[in-house]
């Protein structure tokens, strides 16, 4: 019963987190399902990353050599394409951009993506990055249909122009997996580990009860 219970408390979880996984601000999230066990997207994913997004937003809770390991991307590699600067492959992935400037440039501080996106769903991540929109009344002439008002400028607006739509929605799906998966980074260990837990106590179960009947035949 007790296992039952417990089961019956992780599918009830699931659902209750997946009633709110449509709330993008005003509009509908579009559908979207992270996999951080796709290699090959969360590489792709960490390229668009630096190359658009590492100027403002650290990952000040991850390293580099992490990120290279469990990419499976070799570390020379890493580091002659992806560091553009003297940081070393153990340090920390932090910014150099200032808060002052921050503030002066973009009127607020950028937040640390591995602790935004772990705030976010996924849902909510890549459909933001999809919903910028022209409007000449904000400073930087662009808004989010996700965020209103939001102050950070379109970054991705030239790779968005030179791409089909299709492309562009790939390349964001990747990004957004890239940071799901930078979030928390052990996260499909945990995961891995839950399913031997479970079968554990699904056999621990089993053999309990088959004990308890042997035991209530001898009590007979």
């Amino acid at each position: 019963m007790n296992i039952l219970l417990f089961l019956g408390s992780i599918f009830l979880s699931q659902f209750i987190s997946s009633a709110g996984e449509f709330n993008c601000g005003s509009i509908k999230c579009d559908n979207y399902e992270a996999d951080i066990s796709d290699k090959a997207s969360l590489q792709r994913g960490l390229s668009t990353y630096m190359n658009y997004c590492y100027g403002c937003h650290s990952l000040k809770y991850s390293r580099y050599k992490r990120i290279a390991e469990d990419l499976e991307i070799p570390i020379e590699l890493y580091v002659s394409n992806l560091i553009y600067d003297d940081s070393k492959p153990g340090e920390l992935m932090q910014i150099s951009l200032n808060k002052e400037d921050a503030v002066n440039w973009l009127g607020a501080v950028p937040p640390d993506l591995t602790l935004e996106a772990r705030v976010r769903k996924p849902e909510w991540i890549y459909t933001y990055l999809k919903s910028f929109y022209s409007d000449s009344s904000r400073p930087y002439g662009v808004n989010n249909l996700v965020y209103k008002n939001v102050s950070m400028p379109h970054v991705l607006e030239d790779l968005q122009n030179s791409m089909s739509e299709n492309d562009f929605n790939k390349t964001m799906a990747d990004l957004t997996n890239f940071l799901v998966y930078v979030s928390d980074p052990s996260a499909r260990e945990r995961q891995q580990l839950g399913v031997y837990v479970l079968l554990f106590l699904l056999l621990f179960t089993a053999f309990a009860f088959l004990l308890y009947r042997e035991y209530k035949k001898e009590l007979k």
